[in-house]
């Protein structure tokens, strides 16, 4: 009997023993055909993503999620490459929302392990971009800063993978109208250049033209003419320096003359420089010439000078005397007008106060016809269209009347250009179109002389 029992147990020890290996050796199975499943759908994932198939791409991502939480659990760190993934789908399909949440549980698994892992920067600087879509601004500069003082911890002050968080902290600040902190991170990258490069290292050139677009952009036009300048006396300086990128600086420095409107003869010389050194180049690209003479032909036509701008546009068709292959480029560039110097239409109204609150403001739009003469000159400046009626419509016609433009030109003469019409669209608070001027009794000041 006791031999009969120990037979038993021995035979369901034995089945347990078979069992429990048939379970996990079935479990080894269907694990393994997950992590292949995984793989086939990470190689599609990739696919639609490389072919911006965003929306069909969020599927697959979806999927490798939920597999990867099936084999590793719910706050394994092998959940952070999958949720970074669909988080960046959804990002750019515009589901902003749901991608900061992704990108926060990212975020939340790394600091798990290490709150100043480098592992951080990219999920935190991804989120950032999405508050910034968001226009949640202050709070994106909290994480960009963040991201920035991990960067610092492990990689030092000054080194270059920090410029992508200082431009989109740049952004950020341009939300929230802080142009002095935009600056700052903007001019810090010189810094960032100077030290990492050396002074006169060629890198510094780049560094100080994109802190100079910068400014352009922005509308320094002061502030960037500085830097311009800069540029401009370390490529003079430098005995290797290549002609063309001396000609760009040049041409900057002209457009912010022009900008200002002050003086043409600044506006003028660095292009009469640039038109030299191409004389004196041995590389004769006259696709760069042609820019130098319509930069020249638009200056002029900003202050005035007539004549000398028409030399300068028939200069630019004389280019095809010498090659044919430019004529299809020039046509085009002169096939219809474009503005040498604008007065813009303000965006909203009332003109020049700040928007405290944007839900009380509403879209308006209005269109306005008008005309251009052989000189750049508008003529017969009318609205044609006002909704609501009234509000900018002044202020569109003197910002027309004062644009000037760079003509049509067809085989090097000028062509008047009629019935020309813009579109623009501006905001206005909402109250404004309730608001009835009051009226305002005739009578004398109570001190007429004081």
């Amino acid at each position: 009997m006791q031999k009969y029992c120990s037979k038993v147990a021995l035979s369901s020890l034995l089945l347990s023993v078979f069992i429990i290996s048939f379970s996990s050796s079935a479990q080894e199975g269907t694990q393994q055909e997950l992590l292949d499943k995984r793989v086939e759908l990470q190689q599609k994932f990739l696919n639609l993503y490389d072919q911006e198939r965003y929306q069909q791409s969020i599927l697959a991502a979806s999927e490798i999620l939920n597999i990867t939480q099936e084999i590793y659990g719910p706050a394994s760190l092998k959940l952070i490459g999958p949720l970074n993934n669909l988080a960046s789908s959804y990002f750019m399909i515009g589901d902003f929302e749901q991608a900061i949440k992704l990108f926060t549980e990212c975020i939340a698994l790394i600091e798990a392990e290490n709150v100043i892992s480098s592992k951080l920067i990219s999920p935190l600087v991804a989120l950032g971009l999405a508050l910034n879509q968001s226009e949640q601004y202050n709070d994106a500069v909290e994480i960009f800063k963040r991201a920035l003082h991990i960067n610092w911890v492990n990689s030092g002050f000054y080194n270059l993978e920090q410029i992508k968080i200082h431009d989109s902290l740049t952004e950020s600040f341009i939300g929230l109208s802080n142009m002095e902190e935009a600056n700052h991170h903007q001019s810090f990258q010189l810094g960032i250049y100077n030290n990492h490069f050396g002074r006169d290292n060629t890198k510094v050139d780049e560094s100080l033209l994109k802190l100079a677009n910068w400014y352009k952009r922005s509308g320094q036009i002061l502030s960037a003419r500085l830097v311009y300048e800069e540029l401009l006396d370390r490529q003079q300086n430098r005995e290797d320096q290549e002609p063309k990128a001396l000609i760009k600086t040049l041409q900057s420095i002209s457009f912010s003359h022009r900008r200002e409107g002050i003086s043409m003869y600044d506006s003028v010389s660095p292009l009469k420089k640039a038109l030299n050194l191409f004389a004196e180049s041995q590389n004769q690209d006259l696709r760069l010439k042609l820019e130098i003479l319509i930069d020249l032909g638009d200056t002029y036509t900003s202050y005035g000078r007539g004549q000398s701008a028409v030399k300068a546009y028939q200069d630019c068709w004389q280019l095809i005397e010498e090659d044919s292959t430019l004529r299809p480029e020039i046509e085009e560039r002169f096939s219809k007008p474009a503005r040498v110097r604008s007065i813009l239409i303000p965006k909203r109204y009332p003109i020049d106060q700040p928007v405290e609150n944007i839900k009380d403001y509403k879209q308006g739009s209005l269109t306005v016809r008008f005309d251009v003469e052989t000189t750049g000159k508008t003529k017969r400046v009318n609205i044609i269209e006002s909704d609501p009626s009234g509000l900018l419509d002044r202020a569109a016609v003197s910002a027309i009347k004062s644009t000037i433009y760079r003509p049509t030109y067809i085989d090097a003469e000028a062509q008047p250009s009629k019935g020309l019409i813009i579109r623009h669209e501006f905001y206005y608070r909402q109250a404004i179109e309730e608001f009835t001027a009051p009226e305002i009794e005739d009578k004398p000041l109570e001190n007429p002389i004081a």
